[in-house]
């Protein structure tokens, strides 16, 4: 049952640091720590940005950044990956304030459609080489999610909406300071269904029921004026129908039909953390715990699978002068998955990566890092940048690294997965990535636009072919080449009015054969447009399309689509205000997975209260 459970981290640490200041939601080549992140962009999305768009969903806000491509089994709650820069799902991290979400005992892969925005108080998506820091598995980027800090006096926020196709959605927040203790907690919940409807496009009949419920704690409290300590919790649960594939005679292919299936998915996050130190240096340690639990209910069979990542992490930012910067780490940990038996893998790393100043305008980057992993021995991977300001307005910038993915436990040991054998064989894959790209202002920062280059290289990269028994299993074959470029402006002609855009052209492809990598369309942009009409008006229009990509499983071509979305919010008083939206104002029919539709035009409307 959805908030059957509720965790509880009441632990305490040794250690503090500096509190870092929130960007604006834009590409920037300036990092929340810029020893990390000379010569790359990162883009962040704030709360404030989320909040006036009503994006729900992680996967409501990711599309609208320029690195992310999104493809969701249909409907909400349905399985959703993401690509960043040619590199699938299981290809990236995701990270929850520097927990690990990638689930060993399930592929390696994050599934973003259980995680709300409630909670967040930004999130920063990190493409391309310089991820070093963040360890292996980023060969396309970092996605990462910061929980809401307690600011201020204390208060309570609390939001409900209802609309189309039974949805229903609420969230309440406690947060504030008292001393020196501040705190958070939000708990919010999702429900749509039970229904269900046609695909519009092949006609066949598919489920829409999806439960979701997230409680998440942060708590800060400071020992002295150098040091705090911090504990984070966040739990989730989902609980979806999903649909069973059929053959079509008419269509020539298998279709997803309505059918009782069921999956139960439940996801701990946990932290404690000291963080520590003066002028000069500052340091954190910290120890994270991440627990995964699916189980699935057919009426074939059952399946059950539990993944587990303790881990702790040390590391320490040292400023030795104005041009030299050193930021140092390490980190051990184990991955364990359980199907019935338990299979688990130490790990281990430690990088350094140094940042100088030559000059006022000039930034270099260097860094390197040893891992080791429990039977498949040792890696070295590095990454180097320059930041390089022509004149106050122009920056000019590029990176290049490496990095390594070492095999799941799933696809390397577990045998009781329904249609999967293992392969204990299994080697790494391995990236190469490269970017260079110009940011650039106008009007006096009324206009910032940003262009990104890139290449990213994978290779042994982890596919699957069919046992005679019927079976899949995973092996090392084959290539893909991405290249691309990013484009993104945000324009501020009033203070009022705020516009921003962002262009993604990419062209993958896999190899031997070299042919078109599937689902990354060579062309997605997104954009939108935000509107203070009145002092207690607000109104936004959002909008997002793709050109046509080949689907992965049936191979055959997906439409291009666009869909667009309108809304706003009126403030009746200091503390309560109403708004609504309609997505998909155009009420297209489209498909982002062969067979998989989505539902057409949507209304919603809420009321928040604050105090």
């Amino acid at each position: 049952m959805i908030y059957s459970r509720v965790a509880i981290c009441a632990i305490f640490f040794l250690t503090p640091f500096k509190t870092m200041a929130i960007d604006v939601y834009e590409v920037s080549t300036t990092s929340l720590s810029s020893s990390e992140n000379t010569g790359s962009s990162e883009t962040i999305i704030k709360a404030t940005e989320i909040e006036e768009y009503q994006e729900i969903f992680l996967k409501d806000a990711l599309p609208y950044t320029p690195s992310v491509l999104v493809n969701s089994n249909g409907t909400v709650g349905r399985q959703t990956d993401f690509s960043i820069r040619g590199a699938r799902s299981p290809q990236n991290l995701v990270l929850v304030d520097g927990i690990y979400v990638n689930d060993p005992a399930s592929g390696g892969s994050v599934d973003l459609s259980n995680f709300l925005n409630a909670d967040l108080e930004r999130i920063e998506i990190l493409p391309g080489p310089q991820n070093l820091a963040y360890g292996p598995g980023a060969l396309g980027g970092v996605v990462q999610l910061i929980p809401k800090r307690g600011r201020g006096k204390p208060s309570l926020k609390a939001h409900a909406e209802g609309g189309s196709f039974r949805t229903k959605y609420g969230a309440i927040t406690g947060q504030g300071e008292e001393g020196p203790l501040q705190f958070t907690v939000t708990a919010a919940g999702f429900g749509r269904g039970p229904s269900s409807f046609t695909n519009q496009l092949h006609g066949n009949r598919q489920s829409d029921r999806y439960r979701n419920g997230t409680l998440s704690s942060r708590i800060n409290y400071a020992l002295t004026d150098n040091w705090e300590v911090e504990g984070l919790v966040r739990y989730i649960e989902g609980k979806v129908q999903f649909d069973s594939p059929k053959f079509n005679s008419k269509k020539n292919s298998f279709l997803p039909f309505i059918a009782e299936n069921f999956s139960d998915f439940q996801t701990l996050l946990t932290s404690l953390e000291n963080k520590w130190g003066d002028e000069h240096v500052d340091h954190s340690l910290k120890f994270m715990y991440s627990r995964f639990q699916r189980h699935t209910t057919m009426p074939s069979f059952h399946s059950h699978s539990l993944g587990e990542h303790p881990l702790f992490l040390y590391r320490s930012d040292i400023n030795i002068n104005s041009q030299n910067q050193l930021l140092a780490g390490l980190e051990g940990g184990q991955e364990r998955a359980t199907d019935g038996n338990l299979h688990k893998r130490t790990h281990g790393g430690i990088f350094l990566i140094h940042t100088y100043k030559p000059f006022e305008s000039t930034a270099l980057r260097g860094g390197i890092r040893g891992d080791h992993y429990q039977s498949l021995g040792s890696r070295i991977t590095f990454n180097v940048g320059v930041d390089q300001q022509i004149t106050e307005t122009t920056t000019l910038r590029t990176s290049y690294g490496t990095n390594f993915k070492p095999p799941v436990l799933s696809d390397l040991f577990q045998k009781n997965l329904p249609w999967q054998a293992p392969n204990p064989s299994l080697k790494p894959e391995k990236s190469q990535s490269y970017e260079a790209g110009i940011d650039q202002t106008f009007f006096k920062e009324k206009l910032k636009a940003s262009i990104t280059g890139f290449i990213t290289r994978i290779e042994q990269i982890v596919l699957s072919h069919r046992l005679s028994s019927g079976k899949w299993q995973r092996y090392n074959g084959g290539k893909r080449v991405a290249k691309g470029f990013e484009i993104s402006f945000a324009l501020t002609p009033i203070k009022t009015l705020q516009i921003t855009t962002a262009f993604t052209l990419t062209r993958a492809r896999d190899f031997p054969g070299d042919k078109k990598s599937p689902l990354i369309p060579n062309f997605k942009g997104a954009g939108g447009i935000q509107w203070k009409a009145l002092s207690d008006l607000s109104l936004f229009i959002q909008g997002y399309g793709v050109t046509s990509m080949k689907d992965s499983a049936s191979k055959r071509k997906l439409a291009p689509y666009a869909i667009i979305h309108l809304g706003g919010a009126y403030d009746l008083t200091k503390h309560i205000a109403l708004f609504g939206r309609i997505e998909n104002l155009t009420n297209k029919h489209y498909e982002e997975v062969f067979g998989y539709g989505t539902r057409g035009r949507a209304f919603f409307i809420g009321v928040e209260a604050q105090t």
